[in-house]
C-alpha cells in the first residue's frame, strides 16, 4: 500500500515564494508603484515619532542644513523639515483618499442614473459637461474662496470636477452592459432594477472604476498641492508640501533642502500611485492582462 502524501502547509511555502517572484517579474510596475506608496503610507503613519517638531518654531535654528540635530535641516521659521514633510504626507494622502471615495461614490451613482434611467440621463449629462469644460484647479480655486478654508473644504473644491469624469466612464459601462442578453433575460425575468443594476451591471464596473480611482488619487494629491502653493488650500500652520514649497520658493538658492525634500516627497507619491493605477490597468484589462 502507498502511503498519499499530505501536504503540509510548510511544504507549500516555496510554492507561494515562486509565485511572487513570477508576479514581481511580469508585473513590476505594479509591484514598484505599490512598494513606493507602502513607503509613504508608512512614513505619514508615523510622523509624530519624527525625532524633530514639525509645529515648534525655534528662529535661532533657522536655515539649518542637513545633519545629526535636523536631518533634513530647517526651514525659515526653525522648524524641523522632516517632520513637516511627514505630516505633509498625511494630508495629502487624506485629501487624495477622501477625494476618491467622494468622487466615486457620487459619480457611480449618478452614473447609473443617468445611463439606465433615460429620463436622468439629459439633465445629468448637461451638468457634468458644465462641470467639464472648467479647469478643475480654477473651480477648487473659486469654491475654496467662497467657503472656509480647511482640509475638508479643500477635498470637497477638488471632488466637484473629478465626479463628471466618473459619471461619463460609469454611463458609458451602464449602456453598453444593459444591451447584454442576459441583462435581457434578468429584465424578462421580472427582476428589479436595483437588482439588475447591483448584480449584473456594477460588476463591469469595478475593474475600470479601480485604475480611475488611483487616476484620481494622483490628480488630487496634485491641485492640493496646487492650491496650497497659491494660497488657497490648507491654512498655513497646516504642515503641507504645498504650503511648505511655497514658503520656501524664496530661499531655493541659499537653502535648497527647504524646497526639494518636499517637493521629492510629492513627486514620489505621484508617481507610486499612477504606476500602480498603470499596473492595475494592465491586470484588468483583457486586452492588456498578462496571465501569472
Amino acid at each position: 500500500m502507498t502511503l498519499t502524501n499530505i501536504s503540509h502547509p510548510t511544504a507549500r511555502a516555496p510554492q507561494r515564494f515562486a509565485r511572487g517572484r513570477r508576479f514581481i517579474r511580469r508585473n513590476p510596475t505594479l509591484t514598484f508603484g505599490s512598494f513606493l506608496l507602502f513607503l509613504v503610507v508608512i512614513s505619514a503613519a508615523f510622523a509624530p515619532l519624527a525625532p524633530g517638531d514639525a509645529f515648534d518654531m525655534q528662529p535661532i535654528q533657522r536655515m539649518r542644513p542637513p545633519g545629526a540635530d535636523f536631518w533634513l535641516g530647517t526651514d525659515q521659521l526653525g522648524r524641523d523639515i522632516f517632520a513637516r514633510t511627514l505630516y505633509g504626507g498625511r494630508v495629502s494622502l487624506i485629501v487624495g483618499l477622501g477625494v476618491v471615495v467622494l468622487a466615486i461614490g457620487f459619480g457611480v451613482v449618478l452614473g447609473v442614473l443617468a445611463g439606465y434611467f433615460r429620463k436622468f440621463e439629459a439633465p445629468i449629462m448637461r451638468v457634468a459637461d458644465a462641470l467639464m469644460s472648467i479647469p478643475a484647479v480654477l473651480l477648487a480655486i473659486a469654491l475654496v474662496a467662497v467657503t472656509k478654508p480647511g482640509i475638508a473644504t479643500v477635498i470637497l473644491a477638488i471632488s466637484i470636477p473629478e465626479i463628471p469624469r466618473v459619471v461619463r466612464l460609469v454611463r458609458s459601462i451602464v449602456l453598453s452592459q444593459r444591451e447584454l442578453t442576459y441583462v435581457d433575460a434578468a429584465v424578462a425575468s421580472g427582476s428589479s432594477a436595483i437588482k439588475i443594476i447591483l448584480r449584473h451591471i456594477l460588476p463591469a464596473a469595478i475593474a475600470p472604476l479601480l485604475v480611475q480611482a488611483s487616476y484620481i488619487c494622483a490628480s488630487a494629491i496634485l491641485i492640493e498641492s496646487a492650491l496650497s502653493f497659491l494660497g488657497a488650500g490648507a491654512p498655513p500652520e497646516i504642515p503641507t508640501w504645498g504650503n511648505m514649497i511655497a514658503s520656501s520658493r524664496l530661499y531655493l538658492a541659499t537653502a535648497p533642502w527647504t524646497i526639494f525634500v518636499p517637493s521629492l516627497f510629492l513627486a514620489a507619491t505621484v508617481v507610486s500611485v499612477n504606476l500602480i493605477g498603470d499596473g492595475l490597468r494592465d491586470q484588468l484589462d483583457p486586452k492588456l492582462a498578462r496571465r501569472l
